[in-house]
């Protein structure tokens, strides 16, 4: 696969590294998830940019990978929001009009909130997205919570503050605060198509977060509910990831 074009972006005061497979125009933006970066992405945006012929482009937000700043304790209740602010910010700054929008798990509520805010977009595909918080979810993070250490060594080969990162988006997920945050109010905004893809076998969410996130969109929502897959679709199944991005865009 061809190696990316890595460029670091100023979008007020941060400075966020993005990706870009292909050549010409971008037509496909890649949103990680919530300790997610470029290269955790492994080859799939290579394959969808080989298998569409459009331009892909992926980014870090801050304290991800090598964007900064760096946290300092846990993300704002309303971090997700504000990412979906910098999101269009980012757009804008590097010239990108109504890509195919494609986030995965937070990036994948990132995702959802920038079309619930009339930001251009051409679709949403979302890969596990959240749009509130669930009790196995939060179950989840909290048990990751206690090896700490161990997941910190995992992100050291990714991120460049792996410590500060985890503890910047666990303290958050499993925060009073954050327990109440919900939504799907807002989606019910969003005017462009939508696919939602959810594995039954998520370790994160249970079926409900697929079906009522999807129904909370309304019209012009699809799913996709795979069968043995966990919460990183891209790592279990990267061709499914790639097959269902290039049949939505091609929709387009």
């Amino acid at each position: 696969m061809t190696e990316p074009q890595l460029r670091t972006v100023k979008v007020g005061d941060l400075a966020l590294r993005t990706a870009t497979w292909g050549n010409g125009p971008v037509g496909i933006v890649m949103l990680h998830d919530g300790l997610g970066s470029i290269s955790q992405w492994r080859e799939v945006p290579a394959a969808i940019a080989e298998t569409t012929g459009t331009a892909v482009m992926a980014y870090e937000r801050a304290g991800h990978g090598a964007s900064t700043p760096v946290p300092s304790g846990e993300w704002p209740a309303d971090w997700l929001h504000r990412e979906a602010v910098a999101f269009g910010q980012l757009l804008s700054e590097v010239g990108i009009e109504e890509p195919l929008v494609v986030g995965h798990s937070d990036g994948g509520s990132v995702a959802l909130l920038h079309a619930a805010g009339a930001s251009s977009c051409a679709g949403v595909l979302a890969l596990a997205p959240h749009s509130w918080v669930e009790t196995v979810c939060t179950d989840a993070i909290a048990k990751m919570r206690e090896n700490a250490d161990r997941f910190v060594r995992g992100l050291s080969q990714h991120h460049d503050a792996p410590s500060e990162l985890f503890e910047a988006w666990s303290g958050v997920w499993v925060g009073e605060e954050f327990s109440r945050w919900d939504i799907r109010p807002l989606l019910e905004a969003i005017e462009v198509p939508v696919l939602i893809a959810q594995g039954d076998s998520d370790q994160y969410a249970t079926d409900a977060q697929l079906f009522e996130t999807a129904a909370a969109v309304g019209s012009d929502t699809a799913v996709e509910h795979l069968a043995g897959v966990g919460h990183i679709i891209h790592h279990e199944q990267p061709e499914t990831v790639v097959s269902l991005v290039a049949d939505f865009y091609r929709g387009l």
